[in-house]
C-alpha cells in the first residue's frame, strides 16, 4: 500500500486502513510519502486503525503546529526542521526503519537532482522529517551526503515505489487536493506551464547549477522541482490497472485542520468502500487463480 501526502487530509488513510481491518486484510508493505509516510510508520510500529483513530481525533491544532516552529532562514526555508524531527521523535522514538515489526519505505526527493529517493534503512524519525520537507518551509535534511526534501513533489502517490517489492496488488492512496477540486492549483498548474511559467522554471534551477549547497540556490532547485511537479501534475488520480488499484480519498478539510481528523479518517473509510467492488473482483479472481495454479 502507497499513502500519499496531504498533511492532516492525511489522516484519510487511516479510514482505508480500518475497511480494510474491518474484512480481515491487511497490507504486507507499506510506503509513504510526507504525512502518508508518518501514517504508514505508526501502522508499521504496531498501532492498529482504532488506535490510530483515537490518537488522531483527540489531536488539535495547537498541539501539533507550535511544536515543529523553529526559524531556518540561513538554510533558505523557513523553519530549520529540528523541531519537526524531534516532533516525530516523540511520535515513533529512537527506532530504526528496518527494525519495524512491518515493513515500511519512506519516500523523499533529493533536492540537488530531483530523484525520488526511497528510504528502507536509517532512524525513522530523521526519515520522516525528510520526507515532510516542504521547499521553503523546511530546510533539506542531510541523509548519506544528499540533501532530501518532500517525497510528495515526484510522486504525489508513491505507487510506483512498490516495484521493488514482490507483490500481488498494490493499492494507492491519496489525500491531497487534486486540481479538479482546486481553482487555485488549477491557476497555478496554468501559471507553471506558460512560457513565463518556464522561463522562471529554467531560471531557479540554474540558481544552483555549479551544485552550490549555499540556502538561496538551494531554495530555487526546490521551488523548481515544486513548480515542475505542478506542471506535470494529473487532473485527477488515475484509477490504476488489474495489478494497481488508486483510492482517492477527496477529504473535505483544509490540510492543516489537524483538529478535523475525525472527518478525514471518514472520508477515507467511505472512499474505500466506493472502490471496494473493484477491490474486491480482483480478489476474487486472483484467489481461483492461486486455487488453480495450487491444484
Amino acid at each position: 500500500m502507497a499513502l500519499g501526502g496531504g498533511s492532516a487530509r492525511g489522516y484519510a488513510h487511516i479510514g482505508v486502513l480500518a475497511a480494510l481491518h474491518r474484512r480481515g486484510l491487511a497490507p504486507d508493505v507499506v510506503v509513504g510519502t510526507s504525512f502518508g509516510a508518518v501514517i504508514g510508520a505508526l501502522y508499521a510500529l504496531g498501532h492498529d486503525p482504532e488506535r490510530l483513530r483515537a490518537d488522531a481525533e483527540e489531536l488539535r491544532r495547537r498541539d501539533v503546529l507550535p511544536h515543529i516552529v523553529d526559524v531556518g532562514l540561513r538554510r533558505g526555508a523557513l523553519f530549520a526542521g529540528e523541531r519537526l524531527e524531534a516532533y516525530f521523535r516523540g511520535l515513533v522514538g529512537d527506532v530504526r526503519i528496518e527494525d519495524l515489526p512491518r515493513t515500511l519505505a519512506v519516500v523523499a526527493t533529493d533536492v540537488d537532482t530531483g530523484e525520488r529517493v526511497v528510504l528502507r534503512e536509517g532512524p525513522l524519525a530523521v526519515a520522516l522529517r525528510a520526507s515532510a520537507s516542504l521547499p521553503g518551509l523546511f530546510a533539506p535534511v542531510d541523509w548519506g551526503g544528499r540533501r532530501l526534501i518532500d517525497g510528495g513533489i515526484g510522486a504525489p502517490v508513491p505507487l510506483g515505489t512498490l516495484d521493488g517489492f514482490d507483490l500481488d496488488l498494490t493499492i494507492g492512496v491519496g489525500a491531497g487536493i487534486e486540481a479538479r477540486d482546486s481553482r487555485s492549483l488549477r491557476v497555478a498548474r496554468r501559471a507553471s506551464a506558460s512560457r513565463v511559467g518556464r522561463w522562471v522554471r529554467r531560471g531557479l534551477r540554474g540558481a544552483g547549477a555549479q551544485g552550490s549547497r549555499r540556502a538561496w540556490p538551494t531554495l530555487g532547485r526546490a521551488l523548481a522541482l515544486t513548480l515542475d511537479a505542478w506542471s506535470d501534475q494529473a487532473d485527477a488520480l488515475a484509477e490504476g490497472n488489474d495489478a494497481a488499484m488508486h483510492v482517492q480519498t477527496r477529504p473535505p478539510i483544509h490540510w492543516l485542520r489537524f483538529d478535523r481528523a475525525a472527518e478525514a479518517i471518514v472520508a477515507g473509510d467511505a472512499a474505500f468502500e466506493r472502490a471496494w467492488p473493484r477491490f474486491g473482483a480482483w480478489l476474487e479472481g486472483w484467489s481461483r487463480t492461486v486455487a488453480v495454479a495450487g491444484d
